[in-house]
């Protein structure tokens, strides 16, 4: 069947069927995300989703189709949240129906707005397909901004398994490479001259990743090396009262093993809260620590810290003297996680008691680059949630990190594609920013990433154990380090400007 009969026969469908192929290719696009990485799935899912929308009659069933497309995508992409519940079924059953089908259809009114943007075009197939995908990153870019944003799952992560095209997000970020792989995806919706260029723009990009990563090999940052303890702690478990000092031995057992490497240990690093009490507040329970960390290591400890009646998700750094160096308070809490919104206006103690045992966490001041550590190498700390926001982890200038450690829990959600996505976009932040990650979770998946995004050491989910690596050397602040979205904004002027040109001139 011809291109274009393809096109015409999904643009002439009508009703059910026009909504049951937009929920299908959304729903396809899943396979593009991590662990998957199936990124050819985006050439039939995003130039179906074109079609489907610009043959739309109103209005208003072009916002439908974009967000049962959208439907399609979230329900499926983040089915994994409901994975969470399932440690309290019993309590939490109620939350199942938001969680699997209500709350990603939420999320996905904003794909309702990408046709809407792109309306005033549909005559012109060129500059409907240019401007479409330009709406697209522009709504991925609010999506992941506005009420606190969920950048969950953006189209450019879809290129995970292809390293050379990820070194993109050094120059434009994960949302400047979203809008690029929308490009590319779009093709089929194009003229043969554009899909010519689109080609060659692929092929380049590629070519210069390829390069990148050739003239920059891994470098150990001088001696420096890194324990990453992941305990593979079952949620079940892990607040159990009656399991919380085995838990606790467990994780000073793998703090205190011999190192694998033939230098000694610098940084041990604890997931989040793997310690349920604040070393500040209780001097034996740091001298406890420290005498399990290696000789003259400092440990870089998820914990909870309170102050008065106010409680933190925290990382502490205490060294072998017992004392705490620095702290760092969680600053992007999880709405219905970590807090309740509107609990000014209506008590929700109750609710917000039952999700985190405490109530709701203290918000923390935000991005801090550590550099109360003496001579060492200074991290900017990032805990869970906060690893997947681009242009939100690390400061510049003269209080730019020389690396980026993200502790985080994940055994929430087992052995579900959630933790893969969580590394994944964790990992594109140290391409973005030129520095290199150690990330720690408690039941994976934890590793050492140097700038570029090569994993040096990984340890995979599910799989208790410590995993000693060098430090890799941080690179010189990248363009997007020093930019941000700046360009990724050029980005979508420039083009919106040429689907305009292109609309004016037919």
């Amino acid at each position: 069947m011809k291109l274009s009969i393809f096109k015409s026969n999904i643009q002439s469908l009508a009703g059910f069927k026009r909504y049951a192929l937009a929920f299908v290719l959304g729903a396809l696009m899943v396979l593009a995300m991590p662990p998957f990485g199936a990124f050819p799935v985006l050439l039939i899912s995003i130039p179906g989703m074109v079609w489907l929308c610009q043959g739309a009659a109103t209005k208003t069933k072009s916002f439908l189709t974009g967000w049962v497309f959208g439907a399609g995508y979230f329900i499926f992409g983040l089915y994994w949240i409901s994975d969470a519940l399932f440690v309290d079924i019993q309590q939490f059953w109620w939350v199942l129906p938001l969680s699997l089908v209500i709350g990603p259809v939420i999320v996905a009114l904003y794909y309702g707005f990408i046709p809407l943007l792109a309306w005033r075009y549909r005559k012109n197939d060129a500059a409907y397909a240019l401007t479409f995908v330009t709406a697209f990153a522009a709504i991925e870019w609010v999506r992941g901004h506005a009420f606190t944003g969920f950048p969950w799952n953006l189209p450019g992560y879809a290129w995970m398994h292809v390293l050379p095209v990820m070194q993109t997000s050094a120059v434009t970020g994960i949302y400047g490479l979203t809008l690029l792989t929308l490009l590319w995806a779009a093709m089929p919706a194009f003229g043969k001259k554009t899909v010519l260029a689109l080609l060659v723009s692929f092929l380049l990009v590629e070519a210069v990743g390829k390069a990148r990563l050739m003239f920059h090999p891994v470098m150990q940052f001088k001696n420096y090396t890194v324990r990453i303890v992941q305990p593979d702690i079952a949620e079940s478990f892990k607040w159990n009262r009656a399991e919380m000092r085995h838990n606790f031995d467990h994780v000073l057992a793998l703090t205190s093993a011999p190192s694998r490497l033939s230098q000694a240990i610098t940084f041990v690093i604890w997931p989040e809260t793997a310690l349920i009490g604040d070393l500040g507040q209780y001097p034996e329970l740091a001298q406890y620590v420290a005498a399990r960390l290696p000789d003259n290591s400092v440990g870089i400890l998820g914990d909870l810290r309170n102050v008065g009646t106010r409680y933190y998700n925290s990382v502490s750094v205490l060294n072998k003297k017992a004392q705490v160096l620095d702290t760092y308070d969680k600053h992007h809490l999880v709405p219905f996680g970590e807090y309740i919104p509107f609990r000014k206006y209506i008590d929700m103690t109750p609710i917000a008691a039952g999700i985190s045992g405490i109530g709701d966490f203290t918000r923390g001041k935000g991005v801090v680059t550590l550099d109360n550590l003496g001579n060492l190498p200074k991290p900017s700390p990032l805990i869970c949630y906060e690893a997947i926001f681009p242009d939100a982890v690390a400061l510049g200038g003269k209080q730019r990190p020389d690396w980026l450690v993200n502790v985080t829990n994940d055994a929430w959600y087992g052995m579900t594609t959630g933790p893969h996505q969580h590394f994944q976009s964790a990992r594109v932040r140290a391409i973005e920013e030129g520095l290199p990650l150690v990330r720690a979770a408690n039941t994976g998946i934890s590793a050492t990433v140097d700038p570029l995004g090569r994993i040096i050491g990984m340890r995979p989910l599910d799989v208790s154990g410590d995993l000693d690596t060098i430090l890799p050397a941080p690179l010189p602040p990248t363009l997007y380090a020093r930019y941000g979205d700046k360009l990724f904004f050029l980005m979508l002027i420039v083009l919106g400007v040429m689907g305009e040109a292109v609309y004016r001139k037919e």
